[in-house]
């Protein structure tokens, strides 16, 4: 048994999935999963490789969760099937037989005694607060990894706290004293995206009069964060793959490569592995990122934190009553069952709604929220124009509030161009 002041690796039970190949080219392979999420495929990024040319490099998702597994299809070429059944994502029971491509694997869940880390450190780790088993979890593993070199890949969905499992894993590191620079990749062009990671040189191209380092050479001796990955232009993700396995960046108009030493750690909501599917995310760039994977769970997996969540941030808010933060706290308990699918960022809407409203207030719709009422002294266009209006204002603040402000965020939910949203944001008035 090893540990830290905040950690300590123990063999404790665990419960295990395990595949068994029944039928198809490889009958007879084994494997076996401890980390609840593990993809099925015949690629080098598959972290369960079935020998099977029919099955895609990256197949399925497979994860076994309260007694059950759960299988998702991750855009495969020839699908799966469950009895025959073309199946996208379901809850199998163990034992069951899946086809995948012309195999056919058995998934059962096994308890074993296993090496695991158990998080000594309370409820918090870094910024990050959390006293639910699916958190504590995350911190134990989260300060293990934080003292090795290697890049990590922390995914997530949107609000969940990934940046900030981030600039905690470079704070309780050994390149804390060095700097962490941040690259944001949501909605860089080609060219951008080469300047930020790599610099130029004078000359490089119109406007270069000066030469600038990239974010690789700032980060040298530290971290770099590479934010939302998956939207790194593909032909840039050459040249990054070829940085983090070499060392070494060459500035946009420069003949000569340059040294870093930098550790990543990427960041994604997005599904990486459907991207590979797609063409749009390199596998060996998914395998080279992925050494490490952390998963920063969602709000509505982590129980009763969001209660515990909501006073945490009355007092980031600055209240100090403990009269006015039992009633938030309330408020938030009240809402037990909602999904909170903004997750931390949506729950600190709320709670700040609920300190500017008063609690009470935060389910009703505010003055500038009512609908209007139907006028006969127009006609029908200018009354329809009156509606379709209170209809955006109404829809566009609830959007925004569940996602925290962020517009990209906003956009992606709602299906619209960024642009034309900050454009109906600024008509609307709820900038």
């Amino acid at each position: 048994m090893s540990s830290t002041d905040t950690w300590v690796l123990e063999e404790a039970e665990a419960a295990v999935g395990k595949i068994r190949v029944v039928g198809g080219p490889a009958t007879g392979a084994e494997h076996a999963f401890v980390d609840p999420h593990a993809v099925l495929g015949s690629g080098a990024a598959a972290s369960l490789v079935v020998a099977d040319p029919t099955i895609s490099r990256l197949h399925c998702e497979l994860s076994h969760e309260r007694g059950l597994v759960r299988l998702r299809d991750l855009g495969s070429k020839n699908g799966c099937r469950v009895a025959g059944t073309l199946v996208l994502d379901a809850l199998l029971a163990p034992g069951t037989r899946v086809q995948v491509g012309a195999s056919t694997i058995e998934i059962t869940i096994a308890r074993e005694r296993r090496k695991r880390v158990r998080w000594l450190g309370g409820d918090r780790f870094g910024e990050l607060f959390g006293a639910s088993v699916p958190m504590q979890d995350l911190f134990g593993l989260a300060a293990h990894v934080a003292s090795l070199e290697s890049p990590v890949l922390v995914r997530g969905e949107s609000g969940s706290g990934k940046e900030l499992l981030a600039r905690a894993l470079h704070a309780g590191g050994p390149r804390r004293a060095g700097p962490l620079v941040v690259l944001d990749c949501a909605g860089l062009t080609s060219s951008v995206a080469d300047v930020e990671l790599f610099g130029y040189v004078r000359g490089a191209f119109t406007g270069a009069d000066g030469e600038r380092p990239g974010v690789f050479e700032r980060a040298s001796g530290g971290t770099l964060l590479i934010d939302e990955i998956a939207e790194l232009p593909l032909e840039l993700q050459t040249r990054l793959l070829r940085a983090l396995d070499r060392s070494e960046v060459r500035r946009v108009g420069d003949s000569r490569y340059r040294s870093v030493d930098v550790r990543v750690i990427a960041l994604t909501s997005a599904d990486l592995e459907r991207r590979v599917n797609e063409g749009s995310f390199r596998e060996d760039l998914l395998h080279r990122l992925g050494v490490i994977e952390l998963r920063v769970p969602a709000l509505r997996e982590r129980g009763r934190d969001a209660i515990a969540l909501a006073r945490e941030l009355a007092v980031e808010a600055g209240v100090r009553d403990s009269t006015v933060i039992e009633a938030v706290e309330r408020e938030v308990a009240g809402r037990s069952g909602y999904q909170w699918p903004g997750n931390v960022r949506e729950l600190r809407s709320y709670v700040r709604r609920a300190l500017a409203l008063g609690t009470g207030e935060t389910g009703k719709p505010d003055a500038g929220a009512r609908l209007p009422i139907v006028r006969l002294d127009v006609d029908f266009h200018e009354a329809k124009r009156e509606w379709l209006e209170t209809f955006e204002r109404q829809y566009l603040r609830a959007l925004l509030d569940a996602c925290g402000g962020n517009v990209s965020e906003a956009a992606r939910r709602a299906g619209l161009n960024r642009a034309h949203l900050h454009e109906m944001i600024d008509k609307l008035g709820l900038r």
